[in-house]
């Protein structure tokens, strides 16, 4: 597949963007803030009120540095609080094995188990001004043994993981998932995920969309420049997937952002000999960039990451 085939591809299978778009800030917390929020999800994720929950944050052990607090709680649980981001990480120290679910869980029942967990998280108080939350994907972790003749166990499903998106007047947040819920069979949360930038009631500005088209020719020539001149050319079925999302950008846990503006963001995966790689790219959707997209080869979300499949 040559550039031009690519682009025509990722053209194709981009999302709808409108006409123009907002970009937003994003609301603006001092760490005292951000330890106190997340003090609150803590008590709630561990299913504790109000005056256990304070009880227990006064049994945990915070430890900051330039970058992240790091806190101890109380039967190996364990949660980060990225400052720069405001971005949550907690895992409950569960063994992998533990509170698995007694009998198979049809797909809609864990739908709604996990829908039912989250909403006792209070996340709206964390959407920003016009955002909202919406389930995304389910994922359903299981486990099998045999014994020495080979004779295999019944499937035990260990746990339930869901993602949701965070979206802000209609149009998601790209990224990692914006909220993940591992939930164990007994209602545990075993870990739990935030990633999510509120907007403020302050718009900066409104621009003007480019075309798809316009942003697909620039990620393919992205895609070029990353893999460099001196490889040999892709063969016509390099290119296994390709895909283009609109939408605002989320630039990571570890990096700070001041607002929410439109992106392009390409998922592809090229085939190459014994290499296979996926990649991340990301240009602006207007014609004036709102924010620093890393270039390839920096720290962070380039507007090209690289990962091993």
């Amino acid at each position: 597949m040559n550039g031009q085939s690519l682009t025509s591809v990722l053209a194709a299978s981009a999302t709808q963007a409108p006409a123009s778009a907002a970009i937003y800030a994003v609301q603006p917390f001092a760490l005292d803030e951000l330890r106190t929020r997340a003090s609150g999800l803590l008590a709630l994720l561990t299913g504790q009120d109000d005056s256990a929950g304070a009880c227990r944050s006064d049994r945990a052990d915070w430890k900051s540095d330039d970058s992240q607090t790091t806190i101890t709680l109380p039967q190996g649980a364990r949660a980060v609080l990225y400052h720069a981001s405001g971005a949550i990480d907690y895992r409950s120290g569960l063994a992998p094995f533990a509170a698995s679910f007694a009998q198979p869980v049809e797909r809609e029942g864990l739908i709604r188990q996990l829908t039912e967990r989250a909403a006792r998280l209070e996340l709206p108080a964390w959407l920003g001004e016009q955002g909202s939350l919406s389930f995304e994907r389910l994922w359903q972790m299981k486990a099998q043994g045999s014994d020495r003749t080979g004779k295999n166990s019944e499937v035990l499903l260990t746990r339930a993981v869901g993602a949701w998106r965070h979206a802000v007047a209609g149009i998601a947040v790209l990224g990692a998932a914006s909220v993940a819920l591992r939930l164990a069979g007994d209602g545990t949360v075993d870990a739990f995920s935030l990633r999510i930038r509120p907007s403020a009631a302050e718009t900066v500005d409104t621009a003007t969309t480019i075309a798809p088209e316009l942003a697909a020719r620039q990620l393919a020539q992205h895609l070029a420049s990353l893999l460099g001149n001196g490889r040999d050319e892709l063969p016509p079925d390099a290119i296994a997937e390709a895909r283009m999302l609109f939408g605002y950008l989320d630039l990571g846990k570890r990096k700070a952002q001041q607002v929410l503006a439109p992106s392009y963001v390409a998922q592809i995966t090229v085939v190459h000999k014994f290499e296979r790689q996926a990649y991340v790219l990301a240009v602006p959707a207007t014609e004036r960039s709102y924010q620093q997209l890393q270039v390839a080869g920096n720290e962070g979300l380039a507007t090209g990451a690289r990962r091993g499949c």
